[in-house]
């Protein structure tokens, strides 16, 4: 059985590292410094209000590479719906490929929901109202009667839940979202979803096998709403609200708790901003908005797949030998954040998930990355 999981984890891993692996802004609404090396407290601005906008040259980088992004998307039709490309913390590029998508419109994220999520564990555990990630998972839930609970269950941590290392039979990449054996939409389906979760057989030992598992995301959502309050009112006073964001759903379970595996939509801007807070190490306007140590292990390989990609917590993939890591949903949903150039892209769109996906998407990304002059 282990060997059989093992199996599944790394066709999953294959899949998604091989699918996974907007009008051109052409003035800034007031006058920006041409790019320099910025300290992470001495940017010049937040965008806690509004994004500005810069040339691309002012912020060193060619525009006639960045504009390739345009040209690649329309000659290969990719169903993307927007590009934004941020750098020194101005919008040097970004454009909206078809209706109804605009700079004001929500749209799903689906799995960087989970990434959002990690982030409000790692508030949680600066608050107190997680003690530790070393903590057992069982013990959040003392009002649960948890079925199959043998002793490979009962050690789960925290950490290993944030880390996809939980161990549970849950062959989520197996089945694709829309057949109704996947568990997670099986999971969403049933009268409780925490409860499904939580009973789910195990396969193999906590903190061994990777395998790619919403459920343990949504675990986190409950465990916020048992400790602090819901997860979107948690969000908003300790992330959203410092941010500015301010457009944004969440869609729930059957049981009212807020979906952390996938239900989050946010403006691509809004986007744009999380990804910025990571880029800063969770610094906001002088503020630790995120633990800095928990942005670092966030973002760090926790799992190696191969000799250039591998996992860190909650939907943060990592290209290592590069130096970047990303926030990936379905359908081309990313968030890159690219630390050597000081850089944040993202991306939404309605990609068909196939092997390619991935490559397609960091394409993207290449040129955004090819563009900067230092």
């Amino acid at each position: 059985m282990k060997k059989l999981f093992a199996f599944l984890a790394v066709l999953a891993i294959i899949s998604v590292l091989a699918e996974v692996t907007p009008n051109i802004l052409t003035a800034a609404t007031k006058e920006v410094p041409p790019a320099t090396t910025q300290s992470l407290d001495k940017r010049p601005y937040w965008p806690t209000k509004e994004w500005r906008v810069s040339s691309p040259e002012k912020q060193d980088m060619d525009v006639s590479i960045l504009d390739q992004i345009t040209g690649y998307v329309q000659d290969y039709k990719l169903d993307v719906d927007s590009v934004i490309v941020v750098r020194h913390g101005y919008i040097v590029y970004e454009k909206y490929f078809r209706e109804p998508w605009s700079k004001d419109k929500v749209h799903n994220i689906f799995s960087c929901t989970k990434s959002v999520m990690g982030s409000l564990v790692g508030i949680a555990v600066q608050q107190g109202k997680i003690k530790s990630l070393n903590d057992k998972m069982v013990d959040y839930f003392p009002n649960r009667t948890i079925q199959n609970l043998d002793e490979r269950k009962k050690s789960i941590t925290l950490l290993n839940l944030m880390t996809m290392k939980g161990g549970f039979d849950w062959a989520e990449w197996v089945y694709p979202y829309s057949d109704p054996r996947n568990p997670w939409i099986q999971a969403l389906r049933s009268d409780d979803t925490i409860q499904f979760v939580l009973d789910t057989q195990m396969a193999t030992e906590p903190g061994t096998v990777w395998a790619y598992n919403g459920g343990y995301s949504q675990l986190f959502s409950a465990i916020v709403t048992n400790r602090a309050m819901n997860t979107m009112e948690f969000a908003k006073k300790n992330l959203f609200n410092p941010l500015g964001i301010t457009e944004y759903i969440w869609s729930k379970d059957r049981q009212g708790i807020y979906d952390a595996g996938g239900g989050l939509l946010l403006t691509p801007r809004d986007m744009a901003k999380y990804g910025y807070l990571i880029l800063n190490k969770g610094l906001w306007e002088g503020k630790q908005i995120i633990p800095a140590e928990f942005v670092a292990e966030s973002v760090k390989t926790q799992t190696i797949f191969n000799f250039n990609s591998g996992y860190g917590y909650e939907s943060w993939w990592t290209v290592p030998l590069d130096g970047y890591y990303f926030a990936a949903g379905i359908k081309g949903q990313r968030i890159y954040v690219m630390e050597k150039q000081d850089m944040v892209i993202v991306t939404t769109g309605n990609v068909p998930e196939d092997k390619q996906t991935e490559t397609k998407m960091r394409k993207i990304a290449d040129y955004a990355v090819s563009a900067c002059k230092q």
